[in-house]
């Protein structure tokens, strides 16, 4: 039995590009990490996957799910991780569970992707510009989410952010993350971004944003599990808003390489400065894909522009509610 099952979210459209690149570069670069399950779940409305997608995927060995896990929350993109987690949990036969982003690439074998001897859940750091050291701009923020979960914030073990540096309390980037399968951290994660998101609390930093992240790191705390964390080489972000950020580690490092928006049309001339720097195959494999567009029909794109324009009022409704701490 392998030691974990990598999960990620699918739909239609210019996700289905990314989540094949993401397939095919697990199987081809993962080292011990290629034979790992593989699911792909299409979690709410929306046109279909295309037919090339589907024969792909038996290619590449994933697992494609498509059943509607996320309907209470199907306007909040980033709440399709922790509904599809909370389901697959408990279907899974691996003593792990690992969610991956769909705009990642592997371009090494990895490191351990499960938590280490002793823990139940690993990540990245978060960021240090809405992580908090209970004392910041950024602590009442988190103490008044604290009050609506019913945890302690000075409880939080404290942490090093990614990339500042700065000394937070536990707070975790969700691009990559593992967990013990016995936890069901997925179910809890899932419960506080319902309680977050039928909140008005936001953040005067990032405004209403971040909510998976913030959830997450909420509900590991109110399971009081015991983490390990990920090297930034496991999840390192280029990404056209912050391009400063780019050069903190060299490619010749980078195991999963977190793109974001830089392989878009607009980003790609950008992100070739990085993409020359690795090795040919690597290069070649990301090319096939690149850059990634809608590449579906008049009424696919219809019914996409029609649900995102819907999902979109409902995000709205919450920004305007919001209080901001």
């Amino acid at each position: 039995m392998t030691d974990t099952t990598i999960v990620t979210c699918i739909e239609a459209g210019p996700l289905e590009a990314q989540v094949l690149m993401l397939a095919e570069s697990l199987r081809a670069f993962g080292g011990p990490s290629a034979a790992l399950d593989f699911i792909a779940v299409k979690p709410r409305r929306g046109p279909k996957i295309s037919a090339k997608t589907l024969r792909e995927f038996k290619r590449l060995q994933v697992e494609f799910i498509d059943e509607r896990m996320n309907v209470e929350l199907d306007w909040w993109n980033n709440a399709n991780k922790s509904c599809v987690m909370s389901q697959l949990e408990t279907r899974v036969s691996t003593p792990n569970i690992t969610w991956m982003d769909g705009d990642m690439v592997l371009l090494q074998a990895l490191d351990e992707l499960s938590p280490t001897e002793g823990t139940q859940f690993i990540a990245r750091a978060g960021e240090g510009y809405l992580g908090s050291d209970g004392t910041d701009k950024n602590a009442p923020y988190w103490r008044k989410l604290c009050e609506l979960i019913g945890i302690d914030f000075d409880r939080f073990p404290e942490i090093n952010s990614f990339p500042e540096g700065r000394r937070i309390r536990a707070y975790w980037q969700t691009g990559i993350y593992t967990y013990a399968t016995a936890t069901r951290l997925g179910e809890a994660h899932y419960e506080t971004i319902k309680k977050l998101l039928s909140s008005s609390i936001g953040s005067r930093e990032a405004g209403i944003y971040h909510q998976d992240q913030v959830s997450i790191s909420l509900a590991a705390q109110k399971l009081k599990l015991k983490h390990s964390e990920y090297h930034a080489r496991m999840n390192f972000n280029i990404n056209t808003l912050v391009k400063e950020n780019a050069n903190l580690l060299p490619m010749s490092d980078v195991k999963i390489l977190h793109y974001h928006n830089a392989f878009y049309r607009e980003g790609l001339d950008w992100a070739r400065n990085y993409l020359d720097q690795l090795p040919k195959d690597r290069r070649e494999l990301i090319e096939r894909y690149v850059p990634f567009t809608a590449n579906a029909t008049y009424c696919a794109r219809l019914y996409r522009r029609l649900l995102k324009l819907s999902r979109q009022r409902r995000v709205n409704e919450f920004k305007d509610r919001a209080v901001l701490y």
